[in-house]
C-alpha cells in the first residue's frame, strides 16, 4: 500500500531494533494507462515524508526479437509478422541524484555455480573536497573521474531452487600498497533479500564498506533488488507494459503488476543520530512521470502496432468498399425492379383500355348493323315541277270590294270601270299554296 493511496505506488517500510515498520522510503511506478510508459520499465525511489524529494530512478527500455519472414506464420497472423516480444537485458543503470552518478548494473551468470548474478560498481569517493578556488568548481565529481577507486558489489543468489539473494561486497584489497595481487578478502555479505519481500542489511557489515555516500550504496541496493524482482523475476509482458492487441482500449490493457509486498529492512545497530537528513529538492534528468500528451520514441513493438493498425484499417477500408459497392448494387436491383413493376402495371392497364375499346367498338358495331337491318319508313314524294296540278275549284261568292272613304259610289255603268274578276283571283292563291310541301295548310279567308 501507499500513503497517497495510489494504486500504481508503494511504500516501503523500515524497522529497526524489533520496532514496528514505519515508511521510509515511497516506490513510484508510471500510471500505466499513460501512452509514456508503454513498454517500457521505471521506477523511482521518493522519500516517504517528503514526496518531492527523489533519490533515484530506473529507466529500462528493452530489446525486441527481430520479426518472422516466414509466410506460415505471417498466414496464420491475419497477414502481418508476429509481434515482436521484449529480450530479457543484461544490464541497467540506475540513476542518483544529488550527486548525480550512475550506477550500471550488469546481469550474467556465476561461473562456479551457474546462477544468475548482478554485479555493480560504486566510486569510493563521492563528493568533492571543499575549496574556495573557481578553477576546482570547475571540475567534474570524483564520481565520473576513471582514476576514483571503486568497490565491487555483486547480487547472487544463493541457489537454484532458492528465492533469496545475497549482496556482498566482492574482491576488497587488504594489501597495504593497493595492489591487486593477491591478500583479496572473501566476500563480506550486505544484505539478504529474503523471498523477494524484504530486506536485511547488516550494519556491521556495511560499516566495513569505507565510502564518502552509504546512503548512495542503500538507495542502490534498494532499486537494484526492486528491478530484480520485478524485471528479472516476473513477467515480461506485464512488468514493460506491453499491450495484447493495440486497437484495445487502455482500460483494457494488461497492467504491469505493481509492487504491493512489503519490503522490510531489518537493520540492528544503526543508532538513530546517523539518520540521513532530508536532501534540498532538485529536478531530475530522467523524468519518470512523464506528461501523458508525450509520444514514447518509436520502438519495434510500437512500430508493429502501427503496421498492425495500418493492416487492420486498410481491412476495414476494403470491407466497407465492399459493402458500398454491395449495397449500391442491392439499391440499383430495387430501382431496377420497381422500374419494371411499373411498366408492367403500365402494359397491363393498357391492355385493359385496349380491351375496353374493342368491347365498346364492337357493341357499336353490333348496334349500327342492327340499325341498317331495321326497315325505313317510306318518304313523300316529291311533286314535279314541270306537271301543272290540277287543284279542285270552288264557288266563293263575290268579296265586297273596299272603296276609299273619300271615293264616291260605285258605279257599275260606268264604261271606264270594270268589275274584278274573283274567280282569277282565287285560282292564283290556290297555285301558290299548292306549289310547297303537302304539310302547308291552306287559309283561306271568306270573308
Amino acid at each position: 500500500p501507499s500513503i497517497d493511496n495510489v494504486k500504481y505506488h508503494a511504500s516501503v517500510l523500515l524497522s529497526q531494533y524489533g520496532s514496528d515498520a514505519q515508511p521510509a522510503y515511497s516506490l513510484r511506478h508510471p500510471d500505466p494507462s499513460s501512452p509514456a510508459s508503454k513498454n517500457r520499465y521505471a521506477v523511482a525511489l521518493y522519500d516517504s515524508f517528503s514526496p518531492e524529494i527523489l533519490y533515484g530512478e530506473v529507466l529500462l527500455i528493452p530489446e525486441w526479437t527481430q520479426p518472422s519472414l516466414s509466410q506460415e506464420e505471417i498466414r496464420r497472423n491475419g497477414g502481418v509478422p508476429p509481434p515482436p516480444q521484449p529480450i530479457l537485458p543484461s544490464s541497467f543503470v540506475i540513476q542518483l541524484y544529488n550527486p548525480d552518478q550512475q550506477v550500471v548494473v550488469q546481469h550474467g551468470v556465476s561461473k562456479w555455480s551457474a546462477t544468475p548474478q548482478w554485479v555493480f560498481e560504486m566510486p569510493q569517493q563521492s563528493f568533492r573536497q571543499p575549496s574556495v578556488a573557481s578553477i576546482d568548481r570547475t571540475q567534474s565529481d570524483p564520481s565520473a573521474s576513471e582514476s576514483t577507486p571503486k568497490f565491487r558489489f555483486k547480487w547472487k543468489k544463493e541457489g537454484k531452487l532458492s528465492k533469496d539473494y545475497v549482496c556482498s561486497l566482492s574482491g576488497k584489497n587488504t594489501n597495504p600498497d593497493g595492489s591487486n595481487r593477491k591478500h583479496n578478502e572473501p566476500d563480506i555479505t550486505l544484505s539478504i533479500f529474503k523471498q523477494l519481500r524484504e530486506i536485511t542489511m547488516y550494519e556491521p557489515n556495511l560499516s566495513r564498506v569505507e565510502m564518502e555516500d552509504p546512503k548512495g550504496l542503500e538507495v542502490v541496493m534498494l532499486l537494484s533488488a526492486i528491478v530484480i524482482r520485478e524485471v528479472y523475476n516476473g513477467h515480461m509482458r506485464e512488468t514493460f507494459n506491453v499491450s495484447d492487441a493495440p486497437r484495445r482500449p487502455s482500460g483494457e490493457r494488461p497492467c504491469r503488476r505493481n509492487s504491493n509486498d512489503r519490503a522490510h529492512r531489518h537493520r540492528n545497530d544503526l543508532p538513530t543520530s546517523q539518520a540521513p537528513p532530508s536532501l534540498p529538492s532538485q529536478q531530475p534528468t530522467l523524468q519518470v512521470q512523464t506528461a501523458g500528451s508525450r509520444p514514447p520514441p518509436t520502438d519495434p513493438r510500437s512500430q508493429w502496432e502501427i503496421d498492425v493498425e495500418t493492416a487492420h484499417l486498410k481491412k476495414q477500408v476494403e470491407r466497407e468498399e465492399r459493402e458500398r459497392r454491395r449495397a449500391e448494387h442491392a439499391e440499383t436491383k430495387r430501382i431496377q425492379k420497381m422500374l419494371e413493376d411499373e411498366e408492367r402495371k403500365a402494359r397491363e392497364k393498357q391492355l385493359e383500355i385496349d380491351r375496353e375499346t374493342e368491347r365498346l367498338k364492337r357493341e357499336y358495331e353490333k348496334e349500327q348493323r342492327q340499325a341498317q337491318r331495321k326497315p325505313k319508313p317510306p318518304l313523300p314524294s316529291r311533286p314535279n315541277p314541270g306537271l301543272q296540278p290540277s287543284y279542285p275549284t270552288f264557288n266563293y261568292p263575290p268579296a265586297p270590294i273596299q272603296r276609299p272613304h273619300s271615293a264616291r259610289p260605285y258605279d257599275t255603268g260606268s264604261p271606264y270601270v270594270q268589275r274584278p274578276n274573283l274567280r282569277m283571283a282565287a285560282d292564283r292563291v290556290l297555285s301558290q299554296a299548292f306549289s310547297g310541301y303537302w304539310g302547308t295548310q291552306i287559309i283561306l279567308d271568306r270573308g
